[in-house]
């Protein structure tokens, strides 16, 4: 088969089961399997597309039929204008989430900080972009996941910045308070979709992306009132705790901050103005 019958069956498999972004994601998909940009499919519609090919291309377009999310299938997604790979396991970082890593780079600019703390690593995404993108920081990766550990790892040796990030296992904070770390900034996506919101979620999200990523619990809050307590005992004088939030949990978050004796507490709103951050120093 050529690259034109190709992608005309990947349209209609995708079409077929209401997937709204069916033409782009068939020509990624064929992209992945040949090894080639966009330009070289839409200007080669002719090209003979070897048998083996062929059969990992149809895979992967059932993958997608099911629901997969087309990043898992494509193990890349772009964050913060950086290449990550992902994999089934991890949560595939959202463009909101950009919102966090902005605000603790405007808080390491402004306070001249060093070290930082990414918790709930995941892909990594968030703590490798701080690293990125200033030059001076050390950060510390922690997750109890270990696909997401593996991945935060392929994606620190991909953009050459293993002196000056480490990835560990950690409950939570657990490892830092038990090795008596300190920390200018720590930063945190956790999981925070209560439990019962799970199931109401598009089938892309509920069905692929991982559980233990996504609930936090009944009210949502559960690793917001650890992190709270936990950061208290390791953020330097002056240093600042930031999370993302859901974007109906501003007062609680807030409040739980404020009445842990963080100050300056102020939420930060995201492209769409939903509420997404919740940030505060320990003064």
């Amino acid at each position: 088969m050529n690259i034109q019958e190709l992608l005309k069956v990947g349209y209609n498999a995708l079409k077929n089961v209401n997937i709204e972004t069916y033409m782009l994601d068939t020509q990624l998909i064929l992209c992945k399997v040949l090894n080639v940009d966009k330009l070289f499919i839409i200007t080669n519609r002719d090209f003979k597309v070897k048998d083996d090919d062929v059969n990992e291309y149809m895979k992967l377009i059932k993958l997608r039929e099911k629901r997969m999310p087309v990043k898992y299938i494509l193990e890349s997604t772009e964050f913060m204008g950086i290449d990550f790979f992902v994999k089934e396991g991890v949560l595939i970082p959202r463009g909101d989430t950009e919102i966090l890593v902005e605000e603790a780079l405007n808080e390491i600019k402004k306070n001249n900080y060093r070290t930082v703390c990414d918790v709930c690593c995941g892909s990594g995404a968030i703590g490798i972009s701080i690293a990125y993108y200033e030059k001076h920081v050390n950060v510390i990766c922690y997750d109890i996941s270990h696909t997401a550990l593996e991945v935060t790892e392929e994606n620190i040796n991909r953009h050459k910045l293993k002196d000056r990030i480490k990835v560990n296992e950690s409950d939570l904070l657990a490892e830092a308070l038990k090795n008596k770390e300190r920390f200018d900034v720590i930063v945190s996506n956790p999981p925070y979709i209560k439990r019962e919101i799970i199931n109401t979620l598009m089938e892309d999200v509920k069905n692929y992306e991982p559980f233990i990523a996504l609930c936090g619990g009944e009210d949502g809050l559960d690793f917001y009132r650890k992190l709270v307590i936990q950061s208290k005992a390791l953020l330097k004088k002056g240093g600042a705790l930031l999370f993302e939030i859901g974007y109906d949990q501003r007062e609680a978050v807030i409040k739980l901050l404020e009445d842990n004796g963080f100050k300056d507490v102020v939420c930060i709103k995201d492209l769409s103005s939903n509420d997404r951050v919740v940030k505060g120093k320990l003064i």
